[in-house]
């Protein structure tokens, strides 16, 4: 099909493509699948935030004698946490080398042509890039960190040193560095200068940034891309001549004095409303606070993308070096998910040099009037479909918490052409990968809004029911259950210590063998590995191996590979605890996670419709709890499984620092012998010390998930079970936000009203005004269920076998569905790993149907049942379709 000619829309900043085309309403369409109603047209969270606004409203207003301020800044502290979840973000770090086009891509994703600079020929991102969305206005923000006044000038100290080096000791390419960061600030002239010299002008130099002389953010803000790329590109794009301007501020740049960047892009709801997307140079650099910040963002990332020029990228050392290195760091003390290679450039292509070996036959092409364009556009997309094949075949996933890489050809520039393209649209890919884009916000986006639905009902459910008087009766049945509840609650954390206990004995056994190990391969090892490798001596070597000495243990070289001899003493340590950490921190049945999922303190049978109102806001405190403890176990993995690399790193310092101030003739060989010396006589303590320090980790997160537990549901139990306060009507709020509560949870909430509930007990009394509902996790096999009749379980067989292709496709919660099957041993431990070990939701549920199909009545039952309770909508859409009886 002839695309000569074609012509297309603006891609201007105002239109940013089709990001408003379908708008941004967050309506409450909150169970997919389920039919829109009047109610569920309607925006949940801004309805609970204006509930919510009328509560704090009304507390700032109740005064003393009458205010019980414990309660009030209680209900406070709970709308404040609540705010907190709409800044829940998704980090998508970007790497490539320099001129990879990462830039360039970024600028087509976000549809604006000059948002980041690119395209200028010696130049290059040089400071780290975070780009979200501007929520609050239409202008272009960015928010420039400087690292601070002392860091400078110990790097200028530095870079002079590096500079003043010479024989076997020179670096060119650090040489090279230190230039170009001297001359960007100080001028083409200041190349021999002293730093004394370079002081004395800093008045001047810097004048134009007093921010960074008086450590504080610099913000810049314009009300158009094209005037906000110019004048941010100082800040972020290393120095390149620029011929016929005289000025100063256009002859400085400043970027090696930027930590990093905040760009805030406007008109970008749709794509950024809960993504960071961060640009992440790959290359060295020897200010140890923009490394570190480096390292960090890395820990930090779910999804990561790796960009390559399409002409190198199978065989390009420095992606691969990137790519590898990058998830080496996000394995098990990160949260990396997924990974995107993307190869770029792939309209720049020369047909008559790509066809040498091939005919037009090969690639389909047809003699037309548009011969040159159609070949181009074959060439194109013949090569795409080559460097994909390639890519995948030397690709191979080392976690399994990783899922599948995803491939992408694109090019930018044919996708923001106007006129005159080669290639259509949606053969950019750009749409594509735009659409991966969107995909994890709308994801990130149905998170924020069902926890902060959740959380919004628990606050609203619990004013709701303080503004309504209670009976005598009703005090008695709440002290009866603030007794029970509490004695349940230490139940159940002497529970959770134990396992923690039983964790922490499982380490210290691992982490003992894997000390004798080190003790005796670590010198070995790091000769083999660091000290005196194979094949790498004389002054290349001399210049990586001061690096690393001056690195406090670690280097990363201009193309990304690093270089770390605290992991490389360490590596047997961690490999000795590789297995329990991943079962103790992943996900699993055996998790730490898992276990705090599978924790309450209420009880709750699933055919039980009612439940004491002042109940549900403790649950939804259970839900917050438990989602704030998993986030902490996340943010303390990555604590404790760094902590061996940390000790080393502290245990190897005074060698370090010594190595580091050796200079002369032979100074390599008398560094090796320093390292290698202090390791030989420190390997007794050295590993014994991070063992100790690593268990410690584990100590104080049991205590911290123990004492995190009790006091914030103790509290929660008080305020919800003792308090009475005159506070604002939000019925009308609250119901709607019930409403949508009840529809993500699947279960229907009793109003304020029916105060009497069905108690748990197996006796089949009659219950009375002194029994309460409590509800039990799922695995307690002390409460009786409701038996099922054959009738029940013919009708729950039919359901599955009817839909099993729709659920296939539809459901997402398939482990938590396996690990109920699990319990219930209606499947074998063998059978839950191959099904965690599939790659997507649907590859799952075929592991799954595989033994549902062959299992019978009973697990076809066992199996509806745990949909129900992990997919009520989809249950519901499902019962639905199918004809009334």
């Amino acid at each position: 099909m002839p695309t000569q000619g074609h012509k297309r829309g603006s891609d201007d900043s105002s239109t940013s493509n089709d990001q408003g085309r379908e708008g941004n309403k967050r309506l409450c369409a909150i169970a997919k699948g389920t039919a829109a109603t009047p109610t569920l047209e309607m925006d949940v969270i801004k309805v609970a935030k204006e509930g919510i606004g009328k509560v704090l409203s009304r507390l700032n207003k109740v005064s003393s004698p009458y205010a019980n301020t414990d309660f009030i800044g209680y209900l406070r502290e709970k709308i404040s946490a609540l705010e907190a979840v709409i800044d829940d973000k998704v980090v998508v770090g970007v790497f490539g080398r320099s001129g990879a086009g990462k830039s360039s891509l970024m600028n087509a994703i976000l549809g604006v042509k000059t948002l980041l600079p690119s395209g200028t020929v010696g130049a290059c991102t040089s400071v780290i890039i975070q780009v979200e969305a501007n929520m609050t206005d239409s202008n272009y923000v960015a928010e420039i960190d400087f690292i601070s006044k002392e860091e400078w000038e110990k790097e200028l100290e530095s870079l002079l040193k590096i500079k003043e080096m010479d024989g076997e000791e020179k670096d060119k390419r650090m040489v090279n560095m230190a230039n170009s960061k001297i001359q960007a600030l100080y001028g083409e002239d200041a190349v021999g200068k002293s730093f004394d010299e370079l002081k004395s002008v800093e008045s001047e130099t810097f004048s134009d940034i007093p921010e960074f002389l008086s450590s504080t953010r610099k913000i810049l803000s314009f009300d158009t891309a094209t005037k906000f790329s110019t004048e941010i590109a100082c800040y972020i794009r290393s120095k390149r001549k620029i011929h016929g301007k005289q000025s100063k501020s256009s002859q400085i740049h400043y970027w090696p004095l930027v930590k990093y960047v905040t760009i805030k892009m406007p008109n970008s709801k749709d794509l950024l409303e809960h993504i960071v997307l961060v640009d992440l140079p790959g290359t060295g650099d020897c200010n140890k606070a923009r490394d570190e910040m480096w390292e960090s963002y890395i820990t930090k990332c779910s999804s990561v993308w790796v960009v390559a020029d399409i002409d190198r990228a199978a065989a390009d050392s420095d992606a691969w070096n990137i790519l590898d290195n990058s998830i080496s760091n996000m394995g098990p003390g990160g949260q990396c998910q997924n990974i995107t290679f993307i190869c770029t450039k792939t309209d720049d292509i020369n047909p008559d040099n790509y066809m040498l070996e091939m005919d037009d036959e090969d690639l389909h092409i047809e003699d037309s009037s548009n011969y040159s364009e159609e070949q181009k556009r074959a060439c194109i997309l013949h090569r795409n479909q080559q460097a994909k094949m390639e890519i995948q075949e030397n690709y191979s996933n080392p976690y399994e918490a990783i899922d599948e890489m995803q491939l992408f050809t694109v090019s930018s520039q044919e996708f923001q052409k106007d006129n005159n393209c080669i290639l259509r649209q949606e053969e950019t890919e750009i749409p594509e990968l735009r659409a991966l884009l969107k995909s994890l916000n709308d994801q990130r986006s149905e998170k924020v809004m069902r926890d902060y639905v959740i959380g919004a009902y628990g606050i609203l459910s619990l004013v709701h029911v303080v503004n309504h008087g209670i009976t005598k009766s009703m005090e008695t049945e709440k002290e009866k259950l603030h007794k029970l509840l509490e004695q349940r609650l230490e139940d159940e954390l002497q529970n959770i210590d134990q396992f923690m206990s039983n964790i922490h004995m499982e380490f210290d056994k691992c982490l003992s063998a894997g000390v004798l190990e080190s003790e005796k391969t670590c010198v070995t090892r790091a000769k083999e590995e660091v000290i005196a490798p194979k094949g790498k001596g004389g002054g290349g070597y001399h210049q990586t191996l001061r690096a690393v000495c001056n690195g406090q243990g670690f280097c990363r070289s201009t193309n990304g590979v690093k270089t770390n001899m605290n992991a490389s003493l360490s590596s047997s340590l961690c490999d000795s605890i590789r297995n329990i950490f991943s079962k103790t921190f992943k996900k699993s049945q055996k998790s730490i996670s898992a276990k705090i999922d599978n924790f309450s303190i209420l009880l709750e049978r699933h055919d039980e419709e009612t439940m004491f109102p002042r109940l549900a806001f403790l649950k939804t405190e259970e839900h917050k709890l438990k989602a704030d403890l998993k986030h902490e176990i996340i943010q303390r993995k990555k604590e404790i499984y760094s902590s061996l690399i940390k000790s080393i790193m502290t245990s190897m310092l005074p060698s370090y620092t010594e190595a580091s101030n050796v200079h002369g003739k032979g100074s390599l060989k008398r560094m090796q012998d320093i390292l290698e010396s202090h390791i030989e006589s420190s390997k007794s303590t050295m590993f014994h010390d991070a063992k100790g320090k690593m268990l410690k980790l584990l100590t104080k997160l049991r205590e911290y998930i123990v004492q995190e537990i009790r006091s914030k549901l103790k509290e929660a139990m008080k305020q919800s079970l003792h308090n009475e306060l005159p506070l604002p009507d939000i019925s009308e709020h609250y119901e709607i936000v019930k409403s949508a509560h009840e529809k993500m949870t699947g279960k229907p909430i009793t109003d304020v009203e029916d105060e009497k509930c069905v108690p748990e007990h197996s006796s089949g009394k009659e219950t009375t005004s002194e029994q309460v509902p409590l509800r039990n996790n799922r695995n307690d096999e002390k409460i009786k269920k409701k038996k099922r009749s054959v009738k029940d379980v013919l009708a729950d067989a039919e359901f599955v076998d009817k839909h099993m292709s729709a659920l296939i496709k539809r459901v997402t919660m398939v482990m938590a569905i396996a690990d109920d099957l699990l319990g219930k041993k209606m499947i074998q431990d063998e059978t839950y790993s191959n099904i965690y070990a599939a790659k997507t939701n649907a590859k799952k549920m075929r592991k799954l149907f595989q033994v549902v199909r062959s299992g019978g009545l009973p697990i076809k039952s066992a199996f509806y049942t745990a949909l129900q309770t992990n997919e009520p909508s989809l249950v519901k859409d499902l019962e639905a379709t199918e004809p009334f009886p």
